[in-house]
């Protein structure tokens, strides 16, 4: 079985690249692969011109990760471990309330993890990752479990980031994080690249899903957002927004069948829209 498969993409210097998916998509694999931890079976990852299986200690070093769970440290205390980080990493301690100011962990500096809640626990890991600094930011969903005040707040950070010139990887599921920070946008479906979009914006245009299985019709009830025309070998469900068309795949990723259908985004085109009109039938 194959995590990922034909997933080719590019990242420029000093950009946010956001990878968007539902579950299951292949989004944490994928950077793990970024990370070194993982060496593809065909194709190769370059980070900074270098193999990270290869050269793995020299890319983690360039490299500030946030990962997917909130691991915590139980028994140290916000501040103590944000000291330690920047020790490790020969980072002024200055840096350290600075970061815990911004992201308003200042006021809890004194708590151990083990009384953080998931959302504070995650928000450290970001404070970590800002803490120790990097020519890359690799951040696997790194708002997951916070309020709307504390996605907001994180997201100026990594923005200001972006404005010193750094890069990020931004793995996330949420797409008004995908809104608001991103400069360039990958989607994932069931281990593959479904679509490459070039702005944030391009999220509110119309956008086709076409999905081959062997009873379409079946399947017909997860593309409720869209408009949904069947025929024998595929359905076709059109949005008028992306956005849509991600929290139907979203829910679609859930089922047991969709291991079974191949899944393509694309974008209508006048040839589409004639056999859209004229062929299939709606649901």
């Amino acid at each position: 079985m194959e995590a990922n498969v034909d997933v080719s993409l590019r990242i420029c210097s000093g950009e946010i690249a956001c990878v968007l998916g539902p579950n299951g998509a292949g989004k944490t694999t994928l950077i793990r692969q970024v990370m070194g931890i993982l060496r593809p079976t065909r194709g190769s990852v370059r980070v900074f011109g270098l193999d990270p299986v290869v050269h793995q200690g020299v890319v983690k070093r360039r490299i500030a990760y946030v990962p997917q769970l909130p691991v915590y440290y139980p028994h140290e205390t916000v501040v103590g471990i944000s000291e330690f980080f920047a020790k490790l990493y020969g980072v002024p301690l200055g840096r350290v309330k600075e970061v815990l100011e911004a992201l308003d962990l200042w006021g809890i500096r004194d708590r151990k993890g083990e009384g953080l809640s998931p959302g504070e626990r995650k928000l450290l890991l970001l404070a970590l990752a800002l803490i120790k600094g990097g020519d890359l930011y690799v951040l696997d969903e790194p708002t997951a479990f916070m309020d709307v005040l504390k996605k907001r707040t994180s997201w100026e950070m990594l923005l200001g980031e972006r404005r010193e010139g750094k890069t990020m990887i931004v793995v996330s599921h949420d797409v008004e994080e995908v809104r608001r920070i991103c400069d360039r946008i990958y989607i994932m479906f069931g281990g593959r690249l479904v679509a490459s979009i070039a702005s944030p914006s391009e999220l509110s245009r119309g956008v086709e899903v076409r999905v081959y299985y062997g009873r379409p019709g079946d399947i017909a009830d997860f593309f409720r957002r869209g408009e949904v025309k069947v025929s024998e070998e595929s359905l076709v469900a059109r949005y008028a927004q992306l956005a849509d068309a991600v929290g139907d795949l979203q829910e679609f990723a859930l089922s047991p069948v969709s291991r079974e259908a191949r899944v393509f985004l694309e974008y209508p085109s006048t040839e589409s829209i004639v056999e859209f009109l004229g062929g299939g039938r709606g649901r």
